[in-house]
């Protein structure tokens, strides 16, 4: 009978440590990193757009701005806010390489993208439950080479979220290197 519940427990044993691998994997992206070579968009710079947030400790109204950075080789750098509340702040950093050592190692940071007709893919990984992290897409439309906006975006598994943000081009140089370790 000992030997019946060792057994047992054993094969339970098995079957929770080959469950909880997908646990602490991240999902592989779907797209593929294609080098882009279009006009539709400019890539001697980065896209921004602003926005504000309320902080109720500080009962204060802050103006903020979140960076997006395309590259020709397909890779895009989502530049987050990092709390910086002028532009030139940013830039700053993206000059001394502070910004790229922020970013270099955070895979939350990193994703890829294409392009057909005037349609945007981008992918990337979100944060997620557990220590996994899932992939996400995200959609814009191009309204010119210098302006597209955020349509929405998509959960690997969840229901697709609309947004409205309309970013903006900023021709700039230079811009902080695309190499990475999640993006072949």
């Amino acid at each position: 009978m000992k030997s019946l519940s060792t057994i047992i427990l054993s094969i339970i044993l098995i079957m929770i440590v080959s469950s909880c691998k997908k646990m602490f994997e991240d999902e592989e992206l779907s797209m593929e990193r294609v080098d882009y070579t279009g006009t539709e968009l400019r890539t001697d710079g980065y896209y921004y757009y602003r926005y504000q947030y309320y902080d109720s400790k500080e009962d204060c109204l802050y103006d903020n701005f979140c960076q997006w950075i395309l590259y020709r080789n397909g890779v895009w750098l989502y530049g987050g806010t990092w709390g910086y509340s002028r532009m030139e702040e940013v830039e700053k950093k993206f000059e001394d390489g502070s910004f790229y050592d922020l970013c270099k190692d955070d895979k939350l940071s990193w994703g890829v993208f294409q392009i057909s007709d005037s349609v945007i893919e981008f992918e990337g990984w979100d944060s997620g439950e557990y220590l996994s992290r899932p992939t996400v897409k995200q959609y814009a439309k191009i309204v010119n080479d210098t302006t597209f906006c955020m349509c929405s975006k998509r959960p690997q598994k969840g229901e697709n979220v609309k947004l409205g943000d309309d970013f903006h081009f900023k021709q700039f140089s230079p811009k902080p290197d695309s190499t990475n370790s999640f993006i072949k």
